[in-house]
This record gives structure tokens, sequence and C-alpha cells, in this order.
């Protein structure tokens, strides 16, 4: 049995998968360079079209495999779409490595996380561009949260850390390639009051480097690294206006800035994003103002200014109208056109 249920929370829309475990247009002559890979709702790969949004089926979807929002990451070495799924069938969490060119499965892992309802809630993955190795956080048996470093070719795992927080639903990831370092969002809570923070773990040996509690976190809502920049970027809100924001982090200092206000666009799907990092622009699925009843757009915004630089939709497919965030791309990853 499969629920969708919506929440939306501080601007934010996320959808989830509930599974009962117990019964088994900003006009721009701007082209991108390169592409945009998905996986839609029905759990099939996709490719967008980073300056349209038109959206084309990629291969048939996974019909025993049930996801998360913005539960993914693109190995660009190998062109490996990964996600974390949850197998109707057997029940286990997996490691799914997808082909983007038909997205055929190319690599499956169990993973050692135990889902409590929602799927991926608490759950993060990234991978390693340099050995593609993929990191993969989630839920124990002893209801903490372990990060562990995954062969997805072999199939071996390595526990890198304990981290024993409280889920956050679409909650921020990435690896720092500069640093080394893998960044997580969760709870926690203090005395009765639950605030979001974010963690920056050793990537080789698990230690905890930084610890932002959510005075310093400045309510940034999305991670994403900057290879070019050599930072993280994302989106974020500015508490006192309710706008939207774009912020840089620096994973040496832990240091978070705020880039610029992000015009006419405010309400975010499922904190979704992804970087063309060579041109520097930020992708990300989010709703005009506060209209309640716009489609999602798919908007690029310049990582150094916070112009939006492109707009188009992306959500109103197959017939469907758009405003509803299941219907949009549950993952985004942007891939580079090689330049040899």
């Amino acid at each position: 049995v499969v629920v969708v249920v919506v929440e939306m929370k501080v601007f934010s829309a996320a959808v989830c998968v509930l599974v009962l475990v117990v019964c088994g247009c900003v006009c721009s002559s701007f082209a991108a360079d390169g592409i945009l890979y998905g996986l839609s709702s029905q759990m099939g790969m996709v490719s967008i079209d980073p300056d349209t949004g038109a959206i084309s089926p990629l291969g048939n979807p996974l019909p025993d495999e049930a996801q998360a929002q913005n539960l993914a990451t693109f190995d660009a070495t190998r062109n490996i779409y990964y996600t974390i799924g949850y197998n109707l069938t057997t029940q286990a969490n997996e490691l799914l490595g997808l082909s983007v060119k038909d997205g055929s499965i190319v690599a499956r892992v169990k993973l050692p996380f135990v889902t409590e309802g929602f799927v991926g809630v608490g759950e993060a993955v990234d991978v390693d561009p340099s050995n593609g190795e993929v990191f993969t956080v989630g839920l124990g048996a002893d209801m903490n949260h372990h990060i562990y470093r995954v062969n997805p070719r072999s199939g071996s795992m390595k526990h890198l850390a304990n981290c024993g927080y409280i889920n956050v639903l679409g909650g921020a990831h990435t690896y720092d390639m500069t640093n080394d370092l893998l960044w997580l969002q969760y709870g926690v809570n203090s005395s009765g009051v639950v605030s979001i923070e974010l963690f920056a773990y050793n990537a080789q040996t698990g230690d905890l480097i930084h610890h932002l509690p959510e005075t310093q976190a400045k309510f940034i809502d999305t991670l994403t690294y900057h290879q070019y920049g050599n930072n993280i970027v994302g989106f974020g809100l500015n508490a006192s206006t309710l706008t939207r924001t774009l912020m840089a982090l620096d994973g040496k200092t832990a240091a978070i800035t705020v880039v610029g206000e992000i015009k006419d666009f405010t309400m975010i799907n499922g904190d979704i994003v992804t970087i063309n990092s060579r041109e520097g622009l930020l992708y990300g699925q989010l709703q005009p103002s506060n209209n309640s009843t716009a489609p999602f757009n798919l908007i690029a915004v310049d990582v150094t200014t916070a112009e939006v630089k492109t707009s188009a939709p992306l959500c109103s497919v197959y017939g469907l109208t758009g405003t509803d965030p299941a219907d949009c791309p549950w993952s985004m990853e942007f891939a580079q056109t090689p330049h040899f």
C-alpha cells in the first residue's frame, strides 16, 4: 500500500511516500551547457531541458520501488544516477544505481536501514566522484542514524559514524569535495524545543568537524557543492521578510553568508536542487511569489548575484496542472556537456 502525503513547511513543499510496512517563464537567450536528469513520480528516469523544462522519459518506471524527494546523486564520471529506494516486494532499503541512458538498474546494494512509515525521511545519498563510492545515511534498527561509505560495485560498506538526531523531511545534504566533508541536516531536541541544525563529518574517518546550531545555520534549506567555486551554495529564507534567498557556505570555516534575495519566487518543492557548476547556476523547483495555485517552475539562479537567469514551467506535463508538487520530478541532477 502506498499513500502520497503532501506536507507544507516554512515555504517548502514536500511530498512523502507513506509505506504501511505492516502490510507488506523568465525569458532569456541563455542556453545551459548540459542537461538535467531526474526521476519522475513513477520512479522512471527522465531527461529535463534546463532552459524549457521539457521532460522526456528515458526508460520504463520501476514499479517495485518507492522513492523520496531530493534523495539522489549523480556520478558524472561513470554516468550513474544513484538513489535510495524502498523495495515494495522485499521491504528493503536499497542503494540503486541507474543508467542515464535507459533508466535500467546497473547497481543494487541492500542497506542496513529501517523505514518507519515515510520512505526516505532522515536519509541522504551523495557520491564521491574520486572513486565512485557513495555515502548513504539512514536510520538503523537501533533508531540512530548511521553514515556508510558504500562501494556500489562490490557491495562492501564502511561504517563512518553514528549520528543520533531527529529526522528532517527533505533534509539538506551534500559532499564537499574541497574539504572532504559530508554535510547533513537534522533536528535536535533541546529541553523539548526542536531546532534544525547542520553537521559536517569527515568523509574518511566519520569525525564530526562542524556543528551549526539553528542560529548559525541561518535558515539555509538546501546544500549543493559548487565545484568551480570551492564552496557550498543553497536556497535559504529571510525569516523576517519571508523572502527566498541565495546563500553560500564556506566548508572550511563553516561561515554562511547571504548572496542576495531571489526575486518573485518563494515556495520551493521538496528542497530539490542541483547545480551547473561550470556556469554557476543553481537549479530548483520554485513557485512564483506566494501564489499557491501557480505552477512550479524550473529556475536557474546565478550563484554570484542571486539573479534568476531562466524560468520555465516544469510540472505541467502529461496533461497535469503543475500545481501539485507530486507531479514534478522527485529529484534532479545536472550533467555537464563534456569538453575535450
